[in-house]
């Protein structure tokens, strides 16, 4: 009985001695602990000798089609000194499901989408989409302790090559799956955020650089949407003054073009460079792309422009806003004999001018409006507007002063008391909120301010110690026969938030 026993036992420990001979242990087991750390799973790993460099050749026991590459990259990187271009694979293998054809870029982990143009660019930000919830769902990325090589982070770089127009120095954007450089936004590979990353270089790109019209490439929603933080530009000639709602004084390369050619400055168009002629002077302008003093920025865009007078290159941005893409508007105001402002003057003249029409309105309306002879008071003064007249040249003793073509001059005579009890001065060069405004309104929307004649009975400036009174007349230049027309005409007498006004027609 005892020896059945021990025979018994000889055979159960030799069973199990069998089955641990039969565990496989991996014959690159630093490679293999690094695979199993890195992604949780299972690897097949051969070594792969090519002309004396060793790499390692490995695929998921478990998804045995992605073959990915394992390669030693030193000891400066803590994840066990391998890279791999797993996620790549997989990036690559999904794509082919969903139907988008991505070729080879530089090195082993990136991948080039290529469309045609602008109008794809959503449908391809939906399939970017699907294949990073693809990645995340095998779970990817990887698990990661700290440190890199080069900018891999195991992700899988796709570049987007939007093939035309194709233009010097556009740099196509780069959509990492995941972006782990973010890997902390969980929504930072849904599809909107990867057409707005797309769209924000291309659009910009077209916008600023591309000599041609931005809708030959973009939809009007995506140029309008690029220019909604433009704060207008008005252009003015001795003849005509026309606005820009979607340019500012900060002027790119292509938007000077585009402006050349509405402005009627006969832009001519040679390799990544443009002439205007105006003001009797031709200037070139070029564009061009360097690389950065600091590698991480990449390129960047300057303009430099010439006078064909002179044949000097010269740097076209100002000199104390160093933007090397911006061309100084104070050159284009030299070349062109035109000037420029910022805004749009004339959508602001009329939105002052309904404005106006509306407080003139309320006045008209008002009980308190005063009529020719009654006195007002506001402040600590007392005005009394005797008369008003329009005329086209205002007397002074030897002195005499006219009106400029196609104006007046509006002459209002008043008596002033100063009811204070300091010295005061009536209208002084500078006026602040305690002094007394004085202004002459139409119901057409326009408003003058009085102009110093400096002499005679001129009252502009005038010192009226306490308690003193003093008469004479103020002037405003203004549109020739504006007393001869329909509209009301108010003098509105205005210190801090106070207002008066008194009807003159």
């Amino acid at each position: 009985m005892k020896k059945r026993y021990l025979v018994l036992l000889s055979i159960v420990v030799a069973a199990l001695l069998s089955g641990c001979e039969a565990v496989k242990k991996s014959p690159y087991p630093e490679v293999a602990k690094y695979l199993e750390n890195r992604y949780d799973r299972k690897f097949e790993i051969e070594e792969i000798s090519d002309e004396g460099t060793i790499y390692y050749r490995a695929r998921p026991e478990d998804r045995p089609e992605l073959e990915f590459k394992v390669v030693p990259v030193g000891t400066d990187y803590t994840n066990a000194g391998f890279d791999d271009t797993y996620p790549t694979v997989f990036v690559l293998n999904e794509a082919g499901k969903l139907g988008l054809s991505l070729e080879a870029g530089e090195g082993d982990k990136e991948l080039v989408a290529s469309i045609d143009g602008y109008a794809q660019i959503e449908a391809l930000s939906e399939t970017l989409s699907s294949l990073a919830a693809a990645y995340t769902d095998a779970g990817l990325p990887a698990h990661f302790t700290s440190g890199t090589v080069k900018n891999g982070w195991n992700c899988a770089d796709i570049r987007v090559d939007i093939r035309t127009p194709e233009l010097e120095g556009y740099e196509p954007a780069v959509i990492h799956i995941p972006d782990s450089r973010q890997i902390a936004d969980n929504h930072i590979n849904d599809s909107e955020r990867i057409r707005e990353r797309i769209e924000s270089d291309y659009v910009a790109y077209i916008c600023r650089y591309y000599l041609g019209d931005p809708l030959d490439y973009l939809t009007q929603d995506a140029v309008t949407a690029f220019y909604a933080d433009a704060d207008g530009l008005t252009v003015k000639t001795a003849e005509n003054m026309t606005e820009y709602p979607n340019l500012s004084m900060s002027l790119n390369f292509a938007e000077l073009y585009r402006l050349a050619e509405v402005e009627g400055w006969n832009p001519s168009i040679a390799q990544n460079s443009f002439s205007i002629t105006a003001n009797e002077q031709t200037s070139w302008f070029f564009l061009e792309f360097e690389e950065a003093a600091d590698e991480s920025t990449g390129t960047t865009a300057r303009v430099y422009w010439e006078a064909e007078e002179t044949g000097e290159r010269l740097p076209a941005w100002g000199d104390y806003d160093y933007t090397p893409e911006i061309i100084d508007w104070h050159v284009i105001e030299e070349r062109t004999g035109c000037s420029f402002s910022r805004g749009l003057l004339l959508q602001a003249d009329n939105e002052r001018k309904e404005k106006n029409k509306a407080q003139l309105n309320e006045f008209l309306n008002s009980d308190t409006l005063a009529s020719l002879g009654s006195s007002v008071e506001i402040g600590n003064w007392a005005v009394t507007v005797t008369d008003a007249e329009e005329t086209g040249r205002i007397s002074s003793g030897p002195m005499y002063f006219e009106a400029d073509s196609g104006k007046a001059f509006v002459r209002v005579d008043m008596d002033i008391v100063n009811q204070g009890t300091e010295h005061v001065r009536l209208l002084p060069t500078v006026i602040t909120s305690d002094d007394l405004m004085i202004q002459l309104a139409t119901s057409g929307g326009l408003q003058y301010s009085p102009v110093a004649l400096l002499g005679g009975g001129d009252m502009t400036g005038s010192a009226l110690e306490a308690g003193e009174s003093k008469s004479g007349f103020i002037v405003f230049h203004v549109s020739q026969e504006l007393m001869e027309t329909e509209e009301h005409i108010l003098l509105l007498l205005s210190i801090g938030e106070e207002t008066k006004a008194v009807q003159i027609k």
